[in-house]
């Protein structure tokens, strides 16, 4: 018979999972990720893993949703503290918090779609879609809180801010790359505020 866990338990297991999926994108991706190497991580034992996802694609694809939710929840909280008096370095340090959470939690592997295809394969189409919707959706809120209404302006923005992200996979091999990825924010930034 399956360990009943606590609310606590159960949480702080996500957490380690989590953390745990967290590591393993970074030093090797979905594809060489194993389900061995995530319960050593989270130091659980396997069968646990299964009380919480049917297998590993299940708990990286809860990442990418568990990603999205912290942002929508944080960037408005982020937006109202924005310093008008230096709006262009606040709104450089939203960007810039954005970003380096989607590459702290590993996020930035799924890029490459190969990597996200592997996630995606147990589940279809209307998953990357629903991903793809929902990144849309938060850039969009943050576009449009600076009044850009105009939809051609917002894809340009969006895809400017994706070829930053794209930089993410070359991060480690980029001389000073946490002051040149601010660079390149601070750059979209001048152009949004324009």
């Amino acid at each position: 018979m399956p360990k009943k866990y606590t609310e606590e338990e159960r949480r702080n297991i996500r957490l380690a999972l989590m953390k745990a999926g967290g590591d393993c994108l970074l030093r090797y991706g979905v594809r060489r990720t194993t389900v061995d190497e995530l319960v050593h991580l989270a130091d659980i034992p396997k069968g646990t893993f299964y009380l919480f996802y049917p297998h590993k694609e299940a708990l990286f694809l809860d990442m990418i949703r568990r990603y999205q939710d912290d942002v929508d929840t944080l960037y408005p909280a982020m937006l109202a503290e924005l310093d008008e008096n230096h709006i262009v370095t606040s709104l450089t340090d939203v960007f810039m918090r954005i970003t380096m959470m989607f590459y702290e939690r590993g996020l930035y592997r799924f890029l490459d779609n190969a990597e996200l295809d592997v996630v995606l394969r147990k589940y279809g189409d209307d998953e990357k879609v629903d991903i793809g919707k929902r990144m849309d959706t938060m850039l969009h809120g943050l576009f449009s809180y600076f009044a850009i209404e105009d939809e051609d302006d917002i894809r340009s923005f969006r895809a400017g801010y994706e070829a930053l992200l794209y930089m993410l996979l070359s991060y480690d091999r980029i001389h000073d790359n946490e002051k040149a990825l601010r660079f390149l924010i601070r750059g979209l930034v001048l152009q949004m505020v324009e």
